[in-house]
């Protein structure tokens, strides 16, 4: 049998049951991308993991090889255990959020540095503030997120005749940019040139400048929706956002 073998730092990204006694965790790491692994009697023993298979919790894991592509987590140390986002159901619910992104869009198994720091920063911020981030903050994580497994959304000129975006414009969440209304297969939301350039410099701006900003009045879920479109499914935790805060999708 393989020895452990150290990952870590490592992020939860998710968990759900299996068998009686037993869950599977995937973890992100900077070195593997997303794993999913095994992790035996997790629902029988608090001793043995405790608060470390919580999404959103960063941790040290010891992972044994299995058979075929899961892994078998042997034990898992908290690093960061973000209990300050886990007091505020809002800040809780976007923890969920920043990790169903990172998992849906992160490669199995492939190196994914950017992405596992960006969640990182994410959930730190999370864990800090006081109050949920406001709009650029969240339309720069799903920009960011896209951005580095090579979706970057066009937010700087017309996606279709490359020019800058003024006039009338549209967001098209499919084929993933903005477009002037007058261009032949422009489609999609209706957006201004103020909402592109602000979403733009959100998406090139540090994700710690950004948690008081809020973008000009315009489709504050047009990014979301280009993850959306992307994976074909919504995200689950930006249904529940969207109950949370009665705003529409996150």
């Amino acid at each position: 049998m393989p020895a452990p073998s150290q990952i870590g730092p490592a992020i939860v990204l998710a968990r759900s049951d299996y068998g009686e006694r037993d869950r599977i965790v995937r973890l992100l790491s900077p070195e593997l991308g997303v794993v999913a692994a095994l992790a035996r009697n997790a629902r029988g023993s608090q001793r043995r993991f405790g608060g470390a298979l919580d999404p959103g919790t960063r941790v040290s894991a010891h992972l044994r090889r299995g058979r075929g592509s899961l892994w078998h987590l042997e034990r898992a140390e908290v690093l960061d255990g973000r209990m300050g986002a886990r007091g505020d159901l809002v800040r809780l619910t976007l923890l969920a959020w920043c990790c169903e992104i990172a998992l849906r869009l992160a490669p199995e198994e492939q190196p994914e540095p950017r992405l596992y720091g960006l969640l990182d920063m994410a959930c730190l911020l999370l864990d800090a503030v006081t109050e949920p981030p406001r709009s650029a903050w969240r339309a720069a994580y799903a920009a960011k997120a896209l951005t580095f497994v090579g979706l970057a959304p066009v937010l700087d000129r017309c996606r279709i005749c490359g020019l800058p975006p003024e006039g009338e414009l549209r967001f098209d969440p499919v084929a993933g940019g903005a477009a002037h209304s007058h261009c032949e297969g422009s489609a999609g939301l209706e957006v201004s040139a103020a909402w592109l350039a602000a979403a733009e410099e959100a998406r090139r701006s540090p994700l710690r400048d950004l948690v008081d900003t809020e973008l000009p009045p315009g489709p504050s879920h047009a990014l979301t929706a280009c993850i959306e479109a992307h994976l074909g499914r919504q995200l689950q935790a930006g249904i529940v956002l969207a109950q949370l805060e009665g705003l529409g999708p996150a």
